[in-house]
């Protein structure tokens, strides 16, 4: 007969991630700015090894590294900016076809359902009044936005000059005939991080072309920063573009026609389909190795713990726990739970794996 696991020890393991739990919703501020500042250094960490191997000192290399990073986000938002400012020239048209869709719901409601159209306009008052409230909390977010953003740069900088040190911590808690072990286990931990952040970048950007085509070719006015948006929204992990894609859809409502809106779903709904069973399983499928019900699970807890940030950061945080579980002796059982067992493509260099997506394809013609 098998003898029982032990009511303490299950016990310790609910306590421990209670408390674990507890600790990362009140210290959420903190831990977020850390998790990111982590995981985009471990995804420059390459950049800054390949140009120490030329013989830059690990200051400069460090710093370049951020700057790159610096660089790609002030392009995003230049971009954003200018397309931004074309979207200005047509606002007061916009807000015109705005306010005759308005007059035209708040019709049907008080045919229809019986409700005072008076009513609708009463809280429609109340709510541009809110506006100049709205407008500080705006200037508020976007101030702690930029210190956040700030605090992040500051930390991969510290983390780059520092890598070895933290690695080599991590190694002298073992024992002398565990540390190659252990240096195996930050190896894959950081192959991890590269291989799901590079992923999701280069999904996000095929992602952003295929929309931008579609939109292009129905006529949908402002295509280039729509596009841009879902991009950006498919770094939330599944769930990005469909939610990014309403603005497009929103869009094409206001400022469109009726068959446009139509034609905007199908290019979503499309786009979905291509990401779910080809860029996904190729690009991103098999870095994490996480179990779809704990896929979902992650998701959830990240939303309620962090927000937005917890549903972009726990899934890849899962990945690296997991072989965390797999390394350390006694939490192998935790890691087969919540691993994936599936036959994914391994983890490996990115642009291997776009090869491999058009070599298969030639292969089965």
């Amino acid at each position: 007969m098998l003898p029982h696991p032990g009511l303490a020890r299950i016990n310790k393991i609910l306590l421990f991630v209670i408390l674990i739990s507890i600790v990362l919703y009140f210290g959420r501020e903190f831990f977020k700015l850390i998790c990111f500042a982590g995981l985009l250094s471990m995804l420059m960490t390459p950049v800054s090894n390949k140009l120490e191997n030329h013989r830059v000192s690990r200051v400069f290399s460090s710093l370049i590294s951020v700057l790159t990073i610096v660089a790609v986000f002030s392009g995003v938002i230049m971009l954003l900016s200018v397309q931004i400012d074309d979207i200005g020239k047509e606002l007061p048209l916009i807000l015109l076809r705005y306010e005759e869709i308005k007059v035209d719901v708040q019709t049907w409601i008080n045919d229809s359902l019986g409700a005072s159209s008076q009513h609708l306009r009463v809280h429609a008052s109340d709510a541009f009044g809110n506006a100049g409230i709205f407008l500080t909390e705006m200037v508020k977010n976007t101030i702690a936005f930029i210190g956040s953003l700030f605090l992040v740069l500051v930390f991969i900088f510290l983390f780059l000059m520092q890598r070895n040190k933290y690695e080599n911590f991590v190694v002298m808690l073992y024992k002398e005939e565990k540390r190659n072990e252990a240096k195996d286990m930050i190896d894959k931990i950081s192959n991890v991080a590269q291989h799901y952040l590079a992923g999701r970048l280069v999904a996000g950007l095929i992602m952003g072309i295929l929309f931008l085509i579609g939109f292009l070719i129905i006529g949908l006015k402002n295509a280039v920063i729509l596009s841009i948006i879902v991009a950006i929204m498919t770094i939330i992990p599944y769930v990005g573009a469909l939610i990014g894609g309403l603005v497009p859809f929103f869009i094409s409502i206001i400022d469109g026609s009726f068959n446009q809106s139509v034609w905007v779903i199908i290019i979503i709904l499309v786009v979905n389909v291509i990401d779910h069973y080809f860029i996904e399983p190729y690009l991103v499928g098999g870095s994490v190795n996480i179990s779809p019900f704990f896929t979902i699970f992650v998701l959830i807890l990240g939303g309620l713990v962090w927000g937005i940030s917890g549903i972009i950061l726990f899934l890849p945080l899962s990945g690296i726990l997991k072989i965390v579980f797999e390394k350390v002796e006694g939490l192998q059982p935790y890691g087969s739970l919540i691993g994936d067992h599936s036959d994914y493509s391994k983890p490996g260099n990115i642009w291997s794996k776009l090869k491999g997506m058009f070599s298969r394809r030639k292969k089965e013609e």
